[in-house]
């Protein structure tokens, strides 16, 4: 796996291996933002977290639309988006880093992981520090 940094992640090592199990409404109940795109960065699932704390986007309101251009463009540079690019080329990613969310909102602090699991779906998992 491709991996930098040596920050930890807040995802359960069980759950990375199950992602393709993941559903929507099992996505609503977790205490972190949950964001599935296809290789091209455009958005399959998109839960409640991300809505109620980042964007205010209902969650089936952003399925289908790009996530870095349409969804989150403050995550649109090389830190993150070319960090996603570079997994989806390798196929495969396990990216943690620290970034700061400015779209729609005040600055917040996040920790972010970039996943692309087995079957080839790749995951952004988002928190709040």
């Amino acid at each position: 796996m491709i991996q930098t940094g040596i920050l930890k992640s807040f995802v359960p090592d069980n759950m990375l291996s199950a992602m393709n199990q993941l559903t929507p409404p099992l996505a609503d109940n977790l205490p972190f933002g949950v964001v599935k795109l296809d290789d091209h960065g455009s958005v399959i699932i998109y839960n409640k977290y991300n809505s109620k704390e980042f964007a205010d986007f209902k969650p089936l309101s952003v399925v289908g639309k790009n996530y870095f251009t349409e969804v989150a463009p403050c995550s649109n540079n090389f830190i993150f988006s070319g960090r996603f690019k570079r997994g989806v080329a390798a196929k495969e990613m396990n990216f943690v880093f620290d970034y700061v969310f400015t779209y729609k909102l005040a600055p917040t602090k996040v920790r972010v992981h970039l996943f692309r699991d087995s079957a080839g779906s790749n995951w952004i998992f988002v928190k709040k520090h």
